[in-house]
């Protein structure tokens, strides 16, 4: 039995609502790219930016190590390559669409540094949140200005350490796993595309969708 909608009713588009017209969607192209194995990821980074012209996060390309195997990188970005980064080899991109209207629902990961931000004359200095309840926290505040709505959520304390021109460098973070609400597609397009708190060069922020 059909029942009557209540007054007050949010008239917030759904699915349903774009059946006659198009969906809202993002176009990626993604691929594997394998340096040498102690390759790390500020070296990475640099030899990516050669090929997009841009930094990570700056709406180009966003990259994240792959766990399994040493020196390989994951790498998105908006538009097919031009060319393969220097001294790696690299898979040809695959092209992913990502349907992004209100209301569908995806499961979710994201490796991200977020913290305490202070400033050091012109420099941004970040220091990352200590607990997992401080990133679930963080991500559940600002979900609005993500574009998405939290539905079920965890994170788990990680760090990333590496050595870079002879200096050790560790970077804490934590990796966002959990289920999400697509609430306001222009937005999460953009984040998808530019990524996620602090340290994009480093491989962080960069969020997958799956079902």
């Amino acid at each position: 039995m059909n029942r009557p909608a209540h007054k007050g009713t949010s008239t917030r588009p759904t699915l349903v609502s774009y059946t006659r017209l198009e969906i809202p969607q993002l176009e990626l192209f993604e691929t594997a790219v394998a340096f040498d194995p102690d390759c790390d990821p500020i070296t990475a980074h640099e030899k990516l930016r050669e090929v997009f012209g841009q930094k990570a996060g700056h709406g180009q390309f966003l990259f994240r190590a792959d766990s399994s195997v040493p020196g390989r990188y994951w790498v998105r970005s908006i538009a097919p390559w031009s060319s393969k980064p220097a001294g790696a080899s690299a898979l040809e991109p695959e092209r992913l669409i990502i349907q992004l209207a209100s209301g569908l629902m995806y499961h979710f990961a994201l490796p991200v540094c977020a913290g305490h931000e202070v400033y050091e004359g012109e420099e941004k200095l970040v220091h990352p949140f200590r607990t997992a309840a401080e990133f679930e926290a963080w991500f559940s505040v600002n979900a609005s200005s993500f574009g998405l709505k939290p539905l079920m959520m965890s994170a788990s304390l990680r760090s990333l350490r590496f050595r870079y021109e002879g200096v050790p460098y560790r970077i804490d973070h934590a990796m966002l796993e959990g289920a999400l609400e697509v609430a306001d597609p222009e937005r999460m397009k953009r984040y998808m595309q530019r990524g996620f708190g602090s340290h994009r060069r480093a491989g962080l922020g960069l969020l997958h969708l799956y079902n």
